[in-house]
This record gives structure tokens, C-alpha cells and sequence, in this order.
């Protein structure tokens, strides 16, 4: 073997060991280097120095010496590059090198990315900086973002890149044992991606885990388009390009005509596409091959037919000593469309696969949400249609026949059976209500005073016991509506209590995917974004089925009830999460559903109108806020219906919103009034209730009634943490008004404790643009102010209004207040000219008459 093809050699087997993990490297090197003990010596010391460079890139020229994936680094740490300075080489690839950077203007982690001295030839440097181009057009947050490029001082052209910390894909799902489910909508995203390149005349060409890491945030990003190919660039034929990147690629996931030399398209992206989720769903390769060689892989790609995914897994399963994390269960949730849809995305022949990534990920929406699939068995299908097409006339006139006649007897009898069974339930449930609503009839009870909550805890121990046991379906139902109503009764534990033993049935008799899981689900979903603060859990739950409830209620197997509480429920999570107007838009969702909601549901609408106008409150447009609330008040009070929870929503709502206004007065009058409506309808627990009190206890203290104020807020946090948890979006701003009026009747060290644990709580649980953690900083920097501890206080004070200035629209009143807090700290401390911007803004933006 002479030097050149020893050196090709290492580079082969370098580049298979990093593609198969550093689990496996001892078997491997046993099998390709048995023979050979000074190559394995020198692999392995080249693989122990390239570990940590895999975790962001690998190599894909297969073609380079072995040396030149590791030992050949151009820079070292502390070096400059434009405006970056090194701090490590994190990868090496085929044509350049990665290091890990710092910008020294912006202070963030960049990936750059470096051809090799020893390769900066005129072609090269011409196709790095085509890449750079290229990488510039994508702009998508599953892409690895491009921050800007240049040529270092030696004439070695660089490019900054975002820099991505995270696992690869693969790894990522086994280690946290994600369901089907779940790895499926994760690698929907990934087809978002690369659909957003194609769509833009990008193949990727080298798709496969490692080039797919996902963030801790559970985002994932494509990374390495070095070796994609524009569509309509000079790669056409007869261009006369001299740099040939045809051999540059990763063979286990390569498409036939890829290892074959022919022509690449975007259906070898959804080739690749397809090897990567087989592995992500089986834990394996498609193809069996005794080594890692690529000539091999390339056979095996062109000539293997590759074993069906369920098939696959129970292989894997029945082997001895398996370790896979996969289970026969598995296996029976790929059997059948997701058989059928990998193996379509896998076809050798272009034309058979999917026409597009949209294609190939919407199939994978289409099971998802228990719709029919474009994908097909492969012999059956592919015969038949070769059938119909040589016979349509007579196969289209017998299929019209035998549908119309299967088709109907199949309908009638799915009506039936349907029928019988809903009527069945009903007839169950009403027996059921009609024993329980027995109670409260003045023969059988003697006192005659039985509230809501009476009956629902009579209807809950019944439930608990072996009371229709023999029909679980009704008994989950009934569950459900008594876990509703606690819900709505403020009656957390107990809603959470009733819920999940319903939830619990229904995925027993439905599966985790079943319409009746899914209404359940919504439920405790509310439960999750609303009193208990799991926004984590919350905001899976909203992601993963808001698309397929809308798909549901289209189909009509879903009421709208069921969408607009979704709806609902997720704009309040993303209210608490920072995103006011994602909350606008779901809201603004949720009230044009008023046409196709029951009469129940219609009061629950104006609700989320008092909502929406808090919506807009967050991004500091208050007069239009005002107005909305105003109008409604308007319209119940003019058709003179009972108090309801609508009502005091709204006039909750105007308090808050004329509160910060500055208008305490007409604020309290209206928190008042809502406040006798809530004692009316809820428990004395009820979390509508307790903001209702914290909002009075800021407009007392605002009017300087500190007991008053202290009273409310006392029986607020009361509230709160008998109901929920510190991640609910009030709870640090009850802390906040209880330390001020602390810090106002003289007790300022257990003032100051409170201010900081609550700006503690809002800089974990709330992202930095947030409003309500400016609010925060601002607070506790006006306390520090005010002990005169001003190096403290200006750092909160300067990020409050930063980010102030930022959220809120213009002439906001927590703007004004911000700029009041700094000029106050300014003069305090004696330094007028920093104090005198922030008077001369307060000038230019002097508040307008208060909306009435």
C-alpha cells in the first residue's frame, strides 16, 4: 500500500469511526485494523484528540489524509480572526476547520469556520466563499445562522456561525426516551428546515444526526450546508467548475444515485431524510453490511432492500444482549403507515419517492392526526397501479360498483354500532346526574341547602368507587365534566384529582391519541398554564395537538368548545411567557369561533375578551385596552344579565388597566365590584380572586392606605400558594406590593428580601424582553433609591428601562415610569447631566387625558 492510499485509508476508517460513536470504536477497530496494530495505533490517538470536535462537525472528504482531520489546526487560542478571538478548534472538516470563538464586539459564542493553509487553493477559497454566500440566504430557526464572513489577514477566508450547543438528534431522543410521538414532531421540524432550503434552491446533500443537534431548549438546528449545491449555480453542467464534490458525502446515509455519481436532487435530500428517521426509529441502520467501508455502504445503498421499520425493532429486540432503549410496543406503532412512509422516502428510484420534504413531512402530519397517507405498500400498490393503469375503464367502472355497495353496507353499520353505543352512554350518564341531582330534593335532604360543590364531591366519591365500573367509557366522561366544573369552581386539587383518573381511562381504552384523551387533555392543559404553573408541561401539550384540534373541529369529532378552551389556555401561557401578541393572535383564534360554540362556551368568550385587552395592556397600548373592556361592560349591563364571570373579568380587567393609568379611584370602584361577583360564584381560593385582591392592594397602597393594602395582599398570597406555584405569572407581583408596603411602614429589610426574591423568581421563569420583569428590576431599583444606595439601584433601573422602551408602544406609562425612576436616582446622587435626558424625555412624552 503506498503513502497515499495508506493515508486515503486512515482517512476512511477516521471518518466511519467518528459517523459510528466512540462506543463502538473498539469492535470496529478490531475488525478493520486486526492486522494492521501501528494504523490502529495512530487512528486511535487521532480520534482521542478529534472527540470533543465531533460534537459540532464532522468531516465529509473522504478523499483527505487522515492527518488532516485533527493535527493540522491554523490558529491557536488567544488569536484574532477580524473581530474574533480563538478559544478552541471544536471540529475539522473536509475543507476547512471550526473553532470556537469569541466576537469581542458583541460578546457571544460564535462557530467559525476556516479553509485549511494547505488547501487554500483558488478553486477552494472560490467554493468557500460560494458557501459563504449560500449560508447567507438561509435564514431559519432550524439552520444554523450565519453571523457574517471575511478574509483574515494571511488571505484565508472565515465565516462566523451561530454556535450551537446541543446533542446530536439521535442521541437526543434515546437519552430522554422520547415515544414515537414525540420523534416524529421533532423530526418534522427538520423537514421544515431543509423544505426552507430547498425552497430556495439549496440541497443540502450531506443530511444525517450528526449534522441535526438539538438545543437544550428541545429546538432543533440543521448545521454544515458546506457541501450544499445551488440549483441554478455555476455546479450546472458545462459551467466548467474544476472542484469536484461528487465523492463528498457521508455513504450510510447517502442516496443511490449520490454513491452512484448521478444527478442530485432534492429527493435525495428526502433519501437521506428518510435513512435518518428510520434510525431515529429503530435505532439502526436499513442496511446490513459486515464492515464500515464505504464501497460497501455504496453496494448495499443500490442493491439491499431495506427491512421493514416494526420488523426491524423486533430483530433488534430478540437479540441477545440487546441494550436498545425500544420496546415491542414500538415495533406495533411503526407497523403499517410508518412503514410504509419511511420505506416511500427510501425508494432507489428518484421518481417513487416523495415529490418533496412538504410531501414526506405532511404524510408524517397526515398520521399524526389518524388521516389517510399518500404512502403505500410498495409491491401491492406499485402493481396495482401498473394494473390500472393498463385497464382504467374497466377497473374505474367495477370500482365504482363494489364501492358503492361495501362502502354502504360498511356506513350503515358503522352508524349503528355508533348509535347504539352513544346511546348506551347517555342513557348511563343521565342516570347517573339523575341520582346525583336527587340529592338536593327536599324530601331526601333535609336541610335543602346543598351548593354546586356539594353535588360535585357527592358525584366525585361515587365515581371513586366501583360505581359504573363495568362501563369505564361513561365513568371517564363523567369524571371529565366533574373535573371541569371543579376547574371552573377555582377547586384545583380536586379538578386535578377527577381529570387524571379520566385521562388514565381513556388512554387505557383509546390509546394516547384518542379523541376522548384529547378533550381530556385540554383540561388538564388549562390546569397546567393556569393555577398550578407548569408551563413546561403546558406548553408540550398546546404544541404538539392546537393543530390537530383545529383539524378535529374542521371534522367536526371535536366541538369548538373544546378548541377555544385550547386556544384559551395557551394565549394565557404565552402571556405569561412574554409573547403578548402570540397571545393576541390565539385569542383573536379563539373569538372567531363564536358562531360554532354552545351557549355555555359563549360566556367563557367574554372572558377571553377581558383577556385580549390584558394582551394589549402588556404591550402598553392601554386606550385601546380601556376601550375594549368599556364596550363590554357596556353591552352586559345593557342587556341585564345576572353577574357572571364575564362581568367581573372585565371589570377586573378596566381596574388593572385604570390602575395604571393612574386613575385609583374609578380602579377600585370597579375591583370592588368584581369582587362581589367572585365571592358570589367561586371558593374563597380562587386564583380570579386572588388577583382581583392584589390589584386592590396596589391601588390602596397607591393611595397611601397601607393597612387596607396589607390586608388584601396578605390574603392574595394566601391564595396563591395554597393554589398554585412562584412560576404563576402574579405570584412575584404580589411579593412586590407586600415589600413596598413594607418598605413603607418601616420594615425594610424584610421589604428588600421580598423585592429581590421577586426578581429572582421573574429572571428564571420569564424570558429578559418580558415586561413584568422589567417592572421588577424597576421597583427594587427605586427601593434601593430610596436607602440611597445608588451604585446598586442604577443597573436595575437601567435594564428596566431598556427594556421598557423596547416592549411597550409609544408614551407608555411604564416607560414614563422608568425614566421618572432614573432622572430621581440622577438628582439623588447628584449627577444632574445624567439625570437630564430622562428629564427631557418625561418633557416630549407628557401623558394625554385619561381615557374615561
Amino acid at each position: 500500500m503506498t503513502s497515499s492510499e495508506r493515508s486515503e485509508r486512515m482517512a476512511e476508517l477516521v471518518k466511519s469511526a467518528v459517523d459510528c460513536g466512540p462506543e463502538r470504536w473498539v469492535a470496529f477497530l478490531d475488525e478493520e485494523c486486526g492486522s494492521d496494530p501501528a494504523m490502529r495505533a495512530e487512528i486511535e490517538s487521532l480520534l482521542q484528540e478529534d472527540e470533543g470536535a465531533s460534537q459540532f462537525i464532522e468531516g465529509q472528504a473522504l478523499h483527505l489524509a487522515a492527518k488532516s482531520f485533527v493535527r493540522e489546526g491554523a490558529f491557536h487560542a488567544g488569536q484574532t480572526i477580524g473581530d474574533y478571538e480563538i478559544v478552541s478548534l471544536i471540529g475539522s472538516g473536509g475543507m476547512g476547520e471550526v473553532y470556537l470563538a469569541e466576537d469581542r464586539e458583541l460578546h457571544r459564542k460564535v462557530a467559525l469556520k476556516l479553509v485549511r493553509r494547505s488547501m487554500a487553493s483558488e478553486d477552494m477559497i472560490h467554493h468557500f466563499k460560494r458557501e459563504e454566500h449560500l449560508l447567507a440566504s438561509l435564514n431559519h430557526p432550524n439552520i444554523a445562522q450565519l453571523y457574517g464572513g471575511g478574509v483574515s489577514t494571511d488571505g484565508i477566508p472565515f465565516f462566523a456561525m451561530e454556535y450551537v450547543e446541543g446533542e446530536r438528534l439521535d442521541q437526543y431522543c434515546d437519552e430522554r426516551g422520547l415515544a414515537t410521538k414525540e420523534r416524529l414532531q421533532l423530526f418534522r421540524k427538520v423537514c421544515s428546515a431543509v423544505m426552507y432550503a430547498h425552497q430556495r434552491l439549496v440541497i443540502h446533500r450531506d443530511l444525517k444526526p450528526a449534522n441535526i443537534r438539538v438545543t437544550p431548549e428541545g429546538e432543533p438546528k440543521l448545521l454544515d450546508f458546506g457541501i450544499a449545491k445551488l440549483l441554478d449555480s455555476e455546479d450546472a453542467p458545462g459551467s466548467g467548475q474544476t472542484l469536484t464534490l461528487q465523492g463528498v458525502m457521508t455513504p450510510e446515509y447517502a442516496s443511490p444515485e449520490q454513491v452512484g455519481g448521478g444527478s442530485i436532487t432534492t429527493t435525495s435530500d428526502v433519501y437521506s431524510l428518510g435513512v435518518v428517521l428510520y434510525k431515529l426509529l429503530t435505532g439502526q441502520s436499513p442496511y446490513r453490511t459486515r464492515t464500515n467501508r464505504p464501497e460497501e455502504i455504496a453496494r448495499a445503498i443500490t442493491e439491499q432492500e431495506p427491512t421493514r421499520p416494526s420488523t426491524a425493532i423486533l430483530k433488534l429486540l430478540s437479540a441477545p444482549n440487546h441494550k436498545s432503549p425500544l420496546t415491542t410496543h414500538d415495533s406495533r406503532s411503526l407497523r403499517g403507515d410508518l412503514d410504509n412512509i419511511v420505506l416511500m422516502a427510501m425508494r432507489k428510484e428518484p421518481a417513487r419517492r416523495y415529490a418533496s420534504v412538504g410531501q414526506f413531512s405532511e404524510d408524517i402530519r397526515r398520521h399524526l392526526t389518524g388521516l389517510p397517507v399518500v404512502a403505500r405498500k410498495d409491491t401491492v400498490s406499485y402493481r396495482a397501479g401498473k394494473f390500472v393503469t393498463r385497464h382504467r375503464i374497466g377497473v374505474a367502472a367495477a370500482a365504482l360498483i363494489v364501492l358503492s355497495l361495501v362502502g354502504g353496507i360498511i356506513a350503515t353499520l358503522i352508524q349503528v354500532r355508533t348509535a347504539r353505543r352513544e346511546r348506551a352512554k347517555a342513557e348511563a350518564i343521565s342516570g347517573f346526574l339523575q341520582k346525583t341531582l336527587n340529592a338536593s330534593n327536599p324530601d331526601t335532604n333535609s336541610s335543602n341547602q346543598l351548593t354546586v360543590k356539594d353535588l360535585l364531591d357527592d358525584a366525585s366519591k361515587r365515581l371513586a368507587t366501583e360505581e359504573l365500573s363495568d362501563q369505564p367509557e361513561v365513568k371517564a366522561e363523567l369524571q371529565r365534566i366533574i373535573g371541569a366544573s371543579y376547574l371552573s369552581l377555582g377547586q384545583y386539587d380536586l379538578a386535578q384529582q377527577n381529570l387524571t383518573a379520566a385521562l388514565q381511562t381513556q388512554t387505557r381504552i383509546a390509546g394516547e391519541d384518542g379523541v376522548e384523551t384529547l378533550k381530556t387533555g385540554v383540561f388538564i392543559a388549562s390546569l397546567w398554564a393556569g393555577a398550578k404553573g407548569d408551563y413546561a408541561k403546558a406548553n408540550k401539550f398546546y404544541l404538539a395537538n392546537l393543530p390537530r384540534l383545529r383539524a378535529e373541529q374542521k371534522k367536526g369529532t371535536v366541538s369548538a368548545d373544546y378548541l377555544g378552551a385550547a386556544l384559551n389556555g395557551f394565549a394565557l401561557l404565552r402571556r405569561a411567557q412574554g409573547d403578548s401578541k402570540e397571545a393576541e393572535s390565539l385569542l383573536r383564534e379563539e373569538l372567531a369561533l363564536q358562531p360554532y360554540v354552545s351557549s355555555e362556551q359563549k360566556n367563557n368568550l367574554g372572558v377571553a375578551q377581558a383577556i385580549l385587552a390584558l394582551t394589549l395592556a402588556d404591550q402598553g397600548k392601554f386606550d385601546e385596552a380601556i376601550k375594549i373592556v368599556r364596550e363590554k361592560i357596556a353591552a352586559i349591563r345593557e342587556k341585564k344579565r345576572e353577574a357572571n364571570t364575564e362581568l367581573a373579568a372585565s371589570l377586573t380587567g378596566l381596574g388593572s388597566f385604570l390602575l395604571e393609568n393612574g386613575q385609583t379611584g374609578e380602579s377600585l370602584e370597579n375591583l370592588r365590584e368584581a369582587e362581589a361577583i367572585y365571592r358570589k360564584l367561586y371558593s374563597d381560593a380562587n386564583l380570579q380572586l386572588g388577583d382581583n385582591l392584589r390589584l386592590q392592594a396596589q391601588a390602596l397602597f397607591s393611595e397611601s392606605k397601607h393597612s387596607e393594602a396589607e390586608v388584601r395582599i396578605n390574603e392574595t398570597l394566601k391564595i396563591y400558594r395554597a393554589a398554585t406555584s412562584q412560576q404563576f405569572i402574579n405570584y412575584a407581583t404580589a411579593l412586590i406590593v407586600q415589600g413596598l408596603i413594607y418598605s413603607q411602614t418601616g420594615r425594610t429589610d424584610e421589604a428588600e428580601k421580598l423585592l429581590r426574591e421577586a426578581v429572582r423568581i421573574r429572571t428564571e421563569n420569564m424570558p429578559e424582553t418580558h415586561f413584568l420583569r422589567a417592572t421588577a428590576n424597576g421597583v427594587l431599583g427605586e427601593f434601593l433609591t430610596a436607602q440611597k444606595r445608588f451604585p446598586e439601584a442604577e443597573p436595575f433601573l437601567l435594564a428596566s428601562h431598556e427594556s421598557l422602551e423596547k416592549s411597550q408602544a409609544a408614551n407608555s406609562p411604564r416607560t414614563r415610569r422608568a425614566r421618572q425612576r432614573l432622572a430621581n436616582l440622577y438628582d439623588a446622587w447628584n449627577k444632574p447631566e445624567q439625570a437630564a435626558p430622562y428629564r427631557a424625555l418625561l418633557t416630549s412624552s407628557a401623558p394625554a387625558e385619561p381615557t374615561r
